[in-house]
């Protein structure tokens, strides 16, 4: 759709390790309550960047550029992985522009998904071609019957030429979410990024790391860690995400391959702590 990927503008060239959907890296997992039993309640339900309709079966027309600037539009309907038989529309505005020592681009939508529901969703950023440090921006807003979602992502960026074989990007970010999971919810985010290019072999090499926290008024739940590593080579990527979690004295470590399977570890340290916060 015409809205896809206007909340997710990234110029800091670890997009593609951590960027505005945070809960990209270790979503599937389940938060824990305070006893450490497991919640009905997934990471990626307390995190959204509303990135506008994404992709369905549509009709959409893009202008030309101008001066930087260039305005889409689509209308569609679901049809994988089922068909929902309920037609939605959006509208979406994009600038990309370089300019004598920045680079930047941004993007704005609104789209109506049905049921009378509307997102508004934007991001900005901005990298300084002499220095490569860079700032990103991105908020979006669900207006919805029941409950209203929001939330504002930021991210700081720096590239550099360390070695020979390609550009070395560091980011940090951190997201803050009201009312996703739920009226009253709060969902918080903070993540450090680094991306190795090797430009020989046309790879990169990504590592993520995470913390996800949500607050409810009927729950009292545990903060959730992830550490994640990927790999793309022409194309090809494969992602292994690592979720840690402290239980009763243990550093707990599940491992998420790509083949999705789940395996589990349990470290324990030579020293009990006397308590963990």
């Amino acid at each position: 759709m015409a809205s896809d990927t206007t909340a997710e503008v990234d110029l800091s060239g670890t997009g593609v390790v951590g960027y505005s959907l945070v809960s990209d890296m270790a979503g599937g997992p389940f938060f824990r309550n305070s006893d450490g039993t497991l919640s009905t309640v997934h990471v990626k339900d307390a995190f959204t960047n509303y990135d506008g309709l994404s992709r369905k079966l549509r009709v959409r027309y893009d202008t030309p550029s101008f001066g930087g600037f260039s305005f889409a539009t689509s209308v569609g309907t679901q049809v994988v992985p089922e068909t929902t038989d309920v037609t939605v529309w959006d509208l979406a505005a994009r600038y990309d522009e370089t300019y004598d020592a920045f680079k930047v681009g941004a993007a704005i939508a609104f789209s109506r998904p049905g049921d009378g529901n509307s997102i508004y969703d934007a991001s900005v950023s901005v990298l300084h071609l002499d220095t490569g440090l860079s700032l990103t921006l991105a908020a979006a807003y669900s207006d919805k019957e029941t409950v209203d979602g929001h939330y504002g992502y930021v991210k700081v960026g720096y590239q550099a030429d360390i070695f020979d074989v390609g550009k070395t990007a560091f980011s940090v970010d951190a997201y803050f979410g009201k009312d996703i999971a739920g009226k009253g919810s709060e969902s918080d985010s903070f993540g450090a990024q680094i991306v190795q290019n090797l430009d020989y072999l046309q790879t990169e090499l990504y590592l993520g790391a995470r913390t996800h926290s949500l607050d409810q008024e009927t729950a009292d739940l545990q903060d959730s860690f992830a550490v994640g590593q990927r790999m793309a080579r022409a194309g090809y990527r494969r992602s292994d995400a690592v979720e840690l979690r402290v239980e009763r004295g243990r550093l707990t470590a599940y491992t998420i391959p790509a083949s999705g399977f789940c395996k589990r570890r349990i470290y324990r340290p030579h020293r009990r702590p006397h308590s963990i916060t």
